[in-house]
């Protein structure tokens, strides 16, 4: 029996634990023979995540339809949140998950090798990051058959310099390296690249990617935190005072919307409207 790292929180109740200890997972419904997966979450705390959004709601919803996603997937054995905000390991254990409690916040590697410590040998590892709202479990399916064919293995992110899913065998010893240029990084050290759904590929971090994940199709919680307030994607029409198209062909002012990084406005100009902070952005 593995000894427990004393720097570890691994919540959910006692009896759930142990059970993880003794038997590997907590709702493990794979097929014998097959590899069954503990699944990482991390989640920084809501007050720095995502601050290019400015919603504490959406960093919640994103983290809940992530991990609902995976839980509902027949290969994850295991799901536990790595995350130093209390509100979000209440959030996580009510969905289910685990958590990995942070004492204090550390880097997003940094949190990954406190997850590891985590997992059974006998279990395969899955990271995916907790901002992916349009993740259903057939994406966590598919990624998985394919992974276990490999050593490690990732996918790569909707803009195509990052990763939003990595995994590795039980045995394998090869390390993630999420961050700044991530896919580059992972295709360096030896991780296979493995091709997913728009769904899966699609993280959120800024309100173009916002808009792109509604048009694919976000999870209910998402749904319901965005209620009348989602971003629109238009294209200006008129300058005084601004007026813009949107996809469906309607036009309308916003005489009290805030220009962001926008110094001259131009008829054509693609733009996102964000109608719950009344601002306009460029549409990257």
């Amino acid at each position: 029996m593995p000894i427990l790292d004393l720097r570890v929180v691994c919540l959910g109740t006692a009896s759930a634990y142990l059970a993880t200890l003794l038997n590997g997972s907590m709702f493990t419904h794979s097929e014998p023979g097959e590899i069954s997966w503990h699944a990482l979450v991390p989640a920084k705390a809501m007050h720095a995540a995502k601050s290019r959004l400015n919603r504490d709601e959406l960093v919640a919803a994103f983290l809940t339809d992530t991990v609902t996603a995976l839980i509902g997937s027949p290969r994850v054995g295991c799901v536990s949140v790595i995350t130093s905000d209390r509100e979000l390991e209440v959030l996580a254990k009510g969905l289910g998950a685990q958590t990995v409690l942070e004492p204090t916040p550390s880097g997003l590697l940094n949190a990954l090798e406190l997850g590891m410590y985590t997992i059974q040998p006998s279990m395969g590892t899955v990271i995916a990051l907790g901002d992916l709202p349009c993740l259903t479990p057939a994406d966590v399916n598919a990624f998985l058959e394919s992974a276990d064919l490999y050593d490690s293995s990732f996918l790569c992110d909707s803009e195509g310099t990052g990763s939003t899913m990595w995994a590795r065998r039980p045995g394998s010893t090869a390390l993630p390296h999420f961050g700044v240029r991530s896919r580059a990084a992972h295709r360096e050290s030896g991780s296979v690249e493995i091709p997913g759904s728009p769904r899966a590929h699609r993280d959120v971090d800024t309100p173009t990617a916002l808009w792109d994940a509604i048009r694919i199709g976000v999870g209910s919680a998402t749904m319901r935190a965005l209620g009348e307030t989602a971003p629109i994607l238009a294209t200006i029409s008129g300058l005084d005072p601004i007026k813009a198209v949107d996809e469906s062909g309607h036009q309308r002012a916003y005489p009290d919307y805030t220009l962001i990084e926008i110094l001259a406005p131009k008829i054509g100009q693609r733009v996102i409207i964000d109608p719950a902070k009344k601002q306009i952005t460029v549409a990257q």
